[in-house]
């Protein structure tokens, strides 16, 4: 089953995504295509691309220390109450501000933070170099930042396309072109720190970016998920590649994160966060109507090949129709009872049709439960979905082996599915107000909360995910 990956925006919540793609890698969840945008291509890059410390590191290892780091990325506690920015991520810009800190960051990037005592030493000699920065920020000045000083430090980008050239795999970052006034996908084989910085350009903070494109032509960029939050799909890469299970990670999708600011600063990140939680949400609804147009042209594809197997091997073609009809009610079934913890009164209404047709004394009894104990009813349907792929699919795989060898590939058409790396759930109520900083305890707490979001949904999804693990 081929996997795929999607990491959207959402730069403090940033240490959620490493947190959770760290449980699916030590897990062993394998992916074919990643797609990136916003911070989601830190994330992407630390993974596919993590710089070594010595050459005779493993790249299992590197990418795993990577991920694990973005843990003591945030402020100390202390200094943030006083100063709420992060200074060691947002740098001043200008021509000199940028040779300082090519000068002053590995060093600074390099002191030790696994104790209070690192931590607070390395954040108040960053503060002091930052304060010493030169800079030549001024009215005209187009963004308040220069582009990521650190992301050399970090990112191998000489070796993304060779640590990807196992099954081909495809990474693609996404930034939004303002000449093309179209979003705009950056390959492994091209993806330079430059295209990174103009696919971060996130307006104000960062200024536009100038670029060459493939043509030689200089091209005006800012950051893509300041105007697609979550890309899903971009050149319908997931779809081309037979992607069977879309995992994405989306903390900008969850309203939660509209809320009364605290102060200046949080009301200016909150600004910035509004609008894109709502391009999330579309992002989400314009891919699943591409993914149903697709799968619509593919089952087409689909029966063109049942009816000329007809014709060599009547038998075949019957038991595979049967399981083609089969599995269209399954994929059915499964997308109105997953409408329960989206869309309650959508669910009934669906639940109710169906049963009309299909009435079962297990739908009835799933749907009172979906009402009183949601997480009884997710139980319950993962074992009656089992239990029917069991009784009515498997002996059609069967038969259809048994038939002739030849033809031992399901003729049934695969939805992709979309899988929700679900952060929400795991995250206190009390802790919401606080989620968008860049203190360390924040970030440290989220990270733990990805981890234990990543770990719940590989044993959620274990018996989909299974047959991309490798020995991890």
């Amino acid at each position: 089953m081929a996997i795929g990956l999607v990491l959207g925006g959402g730069a403090p919540n940033l240490p959620l995504m490493t947190g959770a793609l760290l449980a699916l890698d030590e897990a062993g969840v394998d992916f074919k295509v990643i797609t990136t945008t916003g911070a989601g291509m830190v994330v992407g890059l630390l993974y596919a691309a993590p710089r070594k410390r010595e050459p005779s590191d493993s790249w299992v290892d590197t990418r795993r220390a990577a991920l694990r780091a973005t843990r003591d990325w945030g402020i100390d506690d202390m200094i943030y109450e006083m100063i709420p920015v992060n200074y060691k991520i947002f740098q001043k810009p200008g021509m000199l501000a940028q040779a300082y800190s090519h000068a002053t960051n590995p060093f600074l990037w390099s002191i030790p933070r696994g104790s209070r005592r690192q931590r607070l030493l390395g954040d108040t000699l960053s503060l002091m170099a930052s304060a010493m920065s030169p800079s030549d920020l001024k009215a005209s000045s187009k963004g308040l930042c220069q582009p990521p000083p650190w992301i050399e430090m970090l990112v191998n980008f000489g070796e993304l396309k060779k640590n990807l050239a196992e099954g081909n795999k495809k990474f693609r970052l996404s930034a939004y072109c303002i000449e093309d006034s179209d979003e705009k996908t950056f390959h492994k084989d091209e993806i330079t720190a430059e295209h990174f910085k103009a696919a971060l350009a996130m307006p104000f903070i960062y200024a536009p970016y100038k670029l060459k494109d493939r043509d030689g032509k200089w091209k005006t960029y800012l950051e893509g998920s300041a105007f697609n939050t979550l890309s899903l799909d971009p050149e319908n890469v997931m779809l081309e590649n037979k992607i069977d299970t879309v995992i994405f990670f989306d903390i900008m999708g969850n309203k939660k994160l509209i809320g009364e600011p605290r102060w200046l600063i949080d009301a200016w990140g909150k600004s910035i966060i509004a609008p894109l939680t709502r391009l999330a949400e579309q992002g989400l609804d314009n891919f699943k109507m591409k993914r149903d147009l697709h799968l619509k042209d593919r089952e087409i594809a689909r029966l063109d090949e049942l009816i000329e197997l007809v014709e060599t091997d009547p038998e075949l073609a019957k038991t595979a129709y049967e399981l083609h009809k089969k599995t269209r009610d399954f994929n059915k079934l499964a997308e109105v009872l997953g409408l329960a913890e989206q869309d309650f009164s959508e669910f009934k209404r669906q639940c109710d049709e169906y049963l009309k047709v299909h009435r079962t004394r297990k739908l009835e009894k799933l749907m009172g439960l979906a009402e009183t104990d949601l997480e009884q009813f997710k139980k319950e349907r993962a074992e009656y979905m089992r239990a029917l792929d069991i009784k009515e699919r498997q002996p059609l795989r069967t038969a259809i082996s048994k038939q002739q060898k030849a033809h031992h590939q399901s003729p049934h058409v695969r939805r992709p599915e979309l899988l929700r790396m679900r952060f929400r759930d795991h995250i206190p109520e009390e802790h919401w107000p606080k989620v968008l900083d860049w203190s360390h305890s924040n970030m440290s707490k989220l990270f733990d909360i990805g981890v234990k979001t990543g770990e719940d949904f590989v044993e959620k999804h274990r018996e989909r995910l299974e047959s991309s693990m490798k020995a991890s």
